[in-house]
């Protein structure tokens, strides 16, 4: 474009007469325009240069064609003159414009980056918070864990072993049996609460880790929750992609998928069913950051087909003391989640679109195995 001005302008000068001044004198204006966008577009070092172009093109034409014209003369070698002047003054705000707009995006990239790192601060802030209070609850419930087994197992096991003499003074067929069963069922339910308020503020550590195939592991489970599922009306199957095998503590990987295959039995309505992948797991795995660490990962899906989870509600299900069930603790699962973050897996749950929950365990899988 510059080069376009400045070759039209120095033809319009050499292609016409000097017998007529006033457009020379037009045209001589006309060099400022280029010489401007060029202060204007590559700033002073380049107006500069292209003021000496248009100088190297005008002046011959001055000598040649208006030497003899004294006054003139001058007027028009002081306009070359002042082309570099207006040239230094465009290119010199032009320069100062632009390394200001330099200083205000390299201060604008700088506020992102400090930005972007509070953020991720904030995040590991909001996280640490997370664990500080989950651990101030474990060891709150340590502590009164602690004073429970002793305040409540030993009164739990003095009434039940009087309840069972009790039982046998009194028949099935006595009026008063019904109630001795009532009170054996009662105990054993607060006993279980009493365990599971134990495992979770106490996680048993007196197994070692070993290779764990899964499929088999999920198959046991299985036929130990064939019984319940069946007086419910529902029906249990198992899906497995072969042997799959990762590295853990057997009773407490039995423990979890024996506590969400419970889950979804007691979840699902007569007639319907509950099914136990292992290796293949549609939905919303996060498997791709267990990749990143371990290499590859193992998944187990338990699927119902019951009401699902409230909407929105899916990371609550994890939290210590939340239940949806009239006698549940609000343990079970979140003992799960522990046992696989201890294991470096997770455990997520989500809705299905078919209708029905779904609970994804990940854990890495065992060095050595195949899968």
């Amino acid at each position: 474009m510059v080069g376009v001005l400045v070759f039209g302008v120095s033809l319009l000068h050499y292609g016409t007469p000097t017998a007529r001044p006033l457009l020379h004198d037009v045209y001589r204006r006309l060099y400022y325009l280029p010489v401007g966008l060029a202060a204007v577009w590559f700033g002073l070092r380049g107006g500069l240069v292209v003021s000496g172009v248009v100088a190297a093109i005008y002046v011959p034409h001055i000598m040649m064609y208006w030497n003899d014209m004294g006054r003139e003369l001058w007027n028009r070698v002081m306009e070359v003159g002042l082309y570099f002047v207006f040239t230094g003054l465009v290119g010199f705000f032009a320069d100062r414009d632009r390394a200001q707009r330099r200083r205000l995006q390299l201060a604008n990239e700088r506020l992102e980056r400090s930005y972007e790192e509070l953020r991720r601060q904030a995040d590991t802030l909001l996280q640490v918070e997370e664990q500080l209070r989950r651990a101030d609850r474990l060891s709150a419930i340590g502590q009164l864990a602690a004073a429970v087994t002793h305040e409540i197992r030993n009164p739990l096991g003095a009434i039940k072993g009087t309840a069972e003499i009790l039982r046998d003074e009194f028949p099935g067929g006595h009026p008063k049996a019904e109630f001795l069963e009532i009170l054996l069922k009662e105990t054993d339910r607060l006993n279980q609460v009493v365990e599971e308020f134990l495992g979770y503020a106490r996680p048993r550590a007196d197994e070692e880790a070993e290779a764990v195939d899964l499929a088999a592991l999920a198959r046991e489970v299985a036929a130990f929750v064939a019984t319940p599922a069946r007086k419910a009306g529902v029906t249990l199957a198992v899906e497995a992609d072969g042997s799959v095998r990762v590295r853990g503590r057997p009773a407490h990987l039995k423990q979890v998928l024996l506590n969400l295959v419970l889950n979804a039995v007691q979840a699902s309505p007569p007639g319907k069913g509950v099914r136990i992948r292992v290796g293949s797991c549609p939905g919303l795995v996060p498997a791709a950051e267990f990749r990143e660490v371990e290499g590859r990962v193992a998944r187990v899906c338990v699927e119902d087909e019951g009401p699902g989870l409230p909407p929105g509600e899916e990371g609550k299900v994890f939290e210590a003391f939340y239940t949806t069930k009239e006698e549940g603790t609000g343990l079970g699962l979140a003992i799960s989640r522990k046992i696989a973050e201890a294991h470096g897996g997770s455990l997520v749950a989500e809705n299905r679109r078919e209708g029905g929950a779904r609970f994804v365990l990940t854990l890495p899988v065992a060095e050595g195995t195949d899968g």
